[in-house]
């Protein structure tokens, strides 16, 4: 699939908006866009949540370059993401793996103890690997994608971040299997923590599928970056 650089930087200012804005970011899309774009910060703001956008200007390239390669996701692979996407963004040390026993508030599963965080991940990745390998079809592999990541929530191998880091290696795999990303928007926060949150993996996917759709629209645009908040809708 190509992605041009246009597409890109639209899908850069996207994903650090909506993801970084679930988890709490107070930023605007065009706010994020000034930042990440323009090279321009438009108020005085928070240094974590300034942090948190500017880091995917960093993910990007990383990004691009791990999928012109068809590098796998690798457990050091997966560190790095969070190393990038974290950096001076949380209190605990990016691209570590957690040491202390962490739990997600109101969750009724208890997160992977620390030690056993590298033998779940090393399973979790053969385990989305041959879901992919064997999947029939795109509805399939995006049902893989989906389950996987409400499997790696529930590992929750980092201190913290674990939520960006999930929503990045969706775009990662989906890019790798060379379909449109799936970009969860802060609009439908709600609904995606439900689908976390009862495991509905035919939900997610069913949504994820539309964002695809949505996705690959956004792929044919022409942008010229102007009037940029609005064409994020």
């Amino acid at each position: 699939m190509n992605y041009s650089d246009e597409y890109m930087n639209d899908l850069m200012v996207r994903m650090a908006h909506h993801s970084t804005a679930i988890e709490g970011n107070s930023l605007s899309l065009g706010e994020t866009k000034s930042i990440l774009i323009d090279g321009y910060i438009p108020r005085a703001m928070n240094m974590r949540e300034l942090h948190e956008v500017m880091n995917y200007k960093a993910f990007m390239p990383f990004l691009k370059e791990n999928i012109e390669q068809r590098n796998p996701l690798s457990l050091e692979l997966i560190k790095t993401i969070h190393a990038i996407l974290c950096k001076d963004a949380i209190e605990s040390v990016p691209g570590q793996f957690k040491k202390i026993q962490n739990a997600v508030i109101g969750a009724e599963f208890t997160p992977t103890p620390p030690y056993m965080v590298p033998p779940a991940l090393q399973d979790w990745i053969r385990n989305l690997e041959t879901q992919l390998q064997y999947a029939s079809n795109q509805h399939a592999k995006v049902e893989a994608i989906c389950r996987q990541h409400i499997a790696f929530e529930h590992i929750h191998p980092f201190p913290d971040g674990n939520g960006r880091v999930g929503r990045a290696m969706m775009v990662y795999s989906c890019m790798m299997e060379d379909m449109p990303p799936i970009v969860i928007s802060v609009e439908n926060r709600a609904e995606y923590i439900n689908f976390l949150n009862t495991d509905n993996v035919a939900g997610f996917a069913a949504y994820a599928a539309i964002l695809q759709q949505r996705e690959d629209e956004r792929m044919q645009l022409n942008f010229t970056g102007k009037e940029f908040s609005d064409q994020q809708r």
